[in-house]
């Protein structure tokens, strides 16, 4: 009995943010979420961002986004200097990879901003590190963004990891719906 208390300590170090995980669903996208404990569902505030979570206690964040895809079929039809522009000069690509997400090709970056006034603009004083993954879902582009300091993007990527791991689209629905009362809260 003793060893399988030990196992699932180890089991919940090693895999943080599957032990109370809270599903987030948005049934008019047909889009699905897990988000580990300790991550907070927060208001939207931009057009286009479906859901945005912070992690309690620290300034990481993830958005999740729909839009159109402007003609591109799949993950890999789809440029980062498209997605990121007007800005790309901006961006300072770390990695890059495509990957599967539950059946479902993804694409996905690690970046900086370099500096200068647009990454003064938006993190002030802060060093921040992004990744990005992107999905392709009944002709609709998903992008889900977190953000985090460089200094504790190590700590706090491990939850977003494993919240980008439980996506599912749930229904063959397309297009941004309103949020209803229970999505807001």
């Amino acid at each position: 009995m003793k060893r399988f208390w030990i196992f699932l300590a180890l089991m919940a170090l090693i895999l943080p943010g599957a032990v109370g995980a809270e599903k987030f669903e948005s049934p008019g996208n047909g889009f699905s979420i897990e988000v580990p404990k300790g991550w907070l569902r927060q208001p939207t505030a931009y057009e286009g961002v479906l859901m945005t979570f912070w992690k309690e206690g620290t300034v990481a964040t993830f958005h999740v986004t729909e839009r159109d895809l402007e003609g591109a079929k799949t993950v890999s039809d789809l440029k980062w200097e498209d997605l990121f522009s007007p800005k790309f000069e901006e961006i300072n690509i770390r990695q890059e990879a495509e990957t599967m997400i539950n059946g479902e090709k993804a694409r996905y970056c690690i970046y900086k901003i370099r500096p200068g006034s647009f990454k003064q603009q938006v993190e002030g004083k802060g060093d921040f590190k992004y990744m990005n993954y992107l999905l392709v879902h009944n002709g609709r582009l998903y992008s889900v963004t977190f953000k985090d300091l460089e200094s504790s993007f190590s700590i706090d990527y491990p939850g977003f990891l494993s919240a980008v791991r439980s996506i599912r689209f749930t229904s063959g629905k397309t297009g941004i719906q309103p949020a209803t009362t229970e999505e807001r809260s």
